[in-house]
């Protein structure tokens, strides 16, 4: 039973293993952009945007608002059913409504408005560049991981060279044609192949753990990614690419010069926006209200007396006067409702606002606007003029690296020849280990150089097409 659960476990586990999707570059940046913490900043500064617009779209409506309260009053006051001051402590409640709305005010709202819509664009822009910068740097992060797996499968088919020829060397000694000492040479270099391996494997690690970390993959995922055959000649000529082509299109295709241009007209708007503040304004407002108070009394039903009068005198003579009175027999608390309808009182009113003298506030807010206007185009003449030299530099360097790939390629093809001519030479025993080694040595590092070479020149052509706005591609 033991022994089956062992056996079921080491299956689950190998099924884990090789079931592992291979991650392509694709893949490898939709990833790092659903998940990147610098993304979800600027989509929630964009979401800030958004709504700063709707709240601006918002203020072309009237408001309307509701308003109550309720207390308790102590001591002296006026009684709302009489107006007399009475001394009682007493509940009230009032409630009311209000309402206003801007007419006009320098126009100050409609270009607030066009300008947040601006600004809108022009994160979304800067959304897009964020996008497009992280996804440049898995690509190369990208072509590092698979720069590492060339040099480790280059280190092993060394090692394997090695081994072929130790055991070739074993057979001739055994023989008695070699001595015995020449065999160390090779049993040097093996042990130097094995270290190299080593060396190789540790740089897959570390380049697989940059790429994990841009991806926001935890350290100890398995990660594997898809090794895609790159044919140089695939990729277009770089003596087609101008300088100034490159740059036009750049300008044309990159975010980060379309938001630029976004804010200056932003910016611009600001101006006519200052401006504004300096013209007369007129709104209006209007409220309804009401209120109770439990010291509101009526009468609930009446009775008539007859009530003397004293004092009243016919022909001098003093005369016994009478007069019916009518009198309340009950008083009673007047209902909230009909209090409400008998205290409801409502006005509108109309505001104008001239703006005369403000302490020079209006004209200094002007006067900043159109400063902020010369910084954002300063801004965005220092903005173009680096995207023109990190071009000029690109392209130099591709050329560059391309010139070292081919001079490269031509040395590996040399050293190829003389280790070829090197390898029959010690199968019949004309050179010894020493020299068998040296002829190795250099077609290893010639091939160490086209790897770099190669990469090199892979990594400068990607860049340039980023700049092209060709997207980001490994095939």
């Amino acid at each position: 039973m033991k022994r089956l659960l062992l056996m079921t476990l080491a299956l689950v586990i190998y099924s884990y293993v090789f079931s592992q999707e291979v991650w392509t570059l694709q893949k490898c940046v939709e990833h790092a952009i659903e998940n990147s913490l610098s993304i979800q900043q600027s989509q929630l500064s964009l979401q800030n945007t958004q709504l700063t617009g709707t709240s601006l779209q918002h203020q072309r409506y009237p408001s309307l608002n509701a308003s109550s309260g309720f207390g308790i009053n102590f001591g002296r006051q006026i009684n709302p059913a009489t107006n007399d001051f009475e001394t009682e402590n007493s509940l009230f409640n009032s409630i009311g409504l209000n309402s206003g709305i801007n007419i006009y005010a320098g126009s100050q709202l409609t270009n607030s408005i066009k300008q947040n819509k601006l600004d809108e664009e022009a994160s979304q822009h800067d959304l897009m560049q964020s996008k497009n910068d992280l996804a440049l740097s898995v690509a190369l992060t990208y072509l590092n991981v698979l720069f590492a797996y060339e040099n480790l499968a280059n280190a092993e088919n060394t090692k394997v060279l090695t081994e072929r020829q130790l055991d070739q060397l074993s057979k001739f000694i055994a023989a008695g044609t070699r001595p015995e000492n020449e065999k160390y040479d090779l049993l040097a270099q093996l042990a130097t192949d094995e270290q190299n391996i080593i060396q190789f494997e540790n740089n897959v690690v570390n380049n697989l753990l940059a790429l994990k970390q841009l991806l926001l993959l935890d350290a100890t995922y398995p990660l594997e990614v898809e090794t895609p055959d790159i044919d140089l000649n695939d990729i277009e000529a770089l003596e087609t690419y101008n300088i100034e082509a490159v740059y036009d299109a750049a300008v044309n295709n990159q975010p980060l010069i379309k938001a630029s241009e976004l804010r200056l007209k932003s910016a611009e708007m600001e101006v006519d926006i200052a401006k504004g503040s300096m013209m007369p304004s007129l709104s209006l407002s209007g409220s309804i209200g009401s209120n109770w108070s439990d010291l509101a009394k009526q009468a609930d039903g009446f009775t008539t007396q007859r009530i003397p009068q004293e004092g009243v005198f016919i022909n001098g003579e003093s005369a016994l006067f009478e007069v019916d009175q009518t009198l309340p027999t009950s008083i009673s608390q007047i209902p909230y409702t009909d209090q409400l309808n008998n205290n409801l009182g409502y006005g509108f009113s109309a505001s104008l606002r001239i703006p005369i003298y403000n302490n020079y506030q209006g004209k200094v807010a002007v006067e900043r606007a159109k400063l902020n206007i010369l910084s954002t185009e300063t801004n965005n003449l220092q903005i173009r003029q680096t995207l023109k030299t990190d071009i000029q530099n690109a392209i130099t360097a591709a050329r560059a690296a391309k010139k070292t790939l081919q001079a490269s390629d031509r040395s590996l093809e040399a050293s190829q020849i003389a280790f070829d001519n090197a390898v029959k030479r010690f199968d019949v025993g004309v050179i010894n280990s020493f020299e068998f080694l040296n002829a190795q040595d250099r077609l290893e590092s010639a091939k160490v150089n086209v790897t770099i070479a190669k990469y090199d020149y892979i990594f400068r052509v990607k860049v340039i097409e980023y700049y092209l706005g060709r997207g980001l591609s490994i095939q």
